[in-house]
Order: structure tokens, then C-alpha cells, then sequence
């Protein structure tokens, strides 16, 4: 396998991982939360939404890539 397609793969995979994290991890450990300088800028129910709001795009995202990366090859 050519080493473009190895890291396309290995960046889709990441994003999906990343994303995962975001809807599975408590709001406590999680590694997409707002830190404390833009959380008190927001509601708590915001800062409780945000990282699953990002997570879903990092999902989407790490989708994207491994489907198109499987269905064309590398990126030109």
C-alpha cells in the first residue's frame, strides 16, 4: 500500500476515534470540551452540547475520508 493512502486512512481513523471520545467520555475527561476561559462564556447546558456537536463533525469527517480514500484511492 502506497504510504498517502496508509496516512489517509490513519487521519480518518483518528477522526473517527476523536469523535467517538467526544459522545462517549464524561463531560469531566472529555477531550473536546470548552476549557475555562470560553466555558464561562457560554451556558452550562452549551458546554454539555459542544463536545458532541464536534465530535459528530470529527465523525462525519472521519467517514468522509475512509469512504472516499476506499472508493477512489489517494488525493490528487
Amino acid at each position: 500500500m502506497e504510504d498517502q493512502i496508509i496516512q489517509q486512512f490513519g487521519i480518518g481513523i483518528l477522526l473517527l476515534v476523536v469523535g467517538i471520545s467526544g459522545w462517549l467520555l464524561p463531560y469531566k475527561w472529555n477531550v473536546l470540551r470548552l476549557r475555562r476561559t470560553f466555558a464561562q462564556l457560554v451556558s452550562e447546558d452549551t458546554n454539555m452540547i459542544i463536545p458532541k456537536i464536534v465530535g459528530t463533525l470529527l465523525i462525519l469527517g472521519g467517514l468522509a475520508i475512509l469512504l472516499v480514500t476506499f472508493i477512489l484511492g489517494k488525493f490528487q
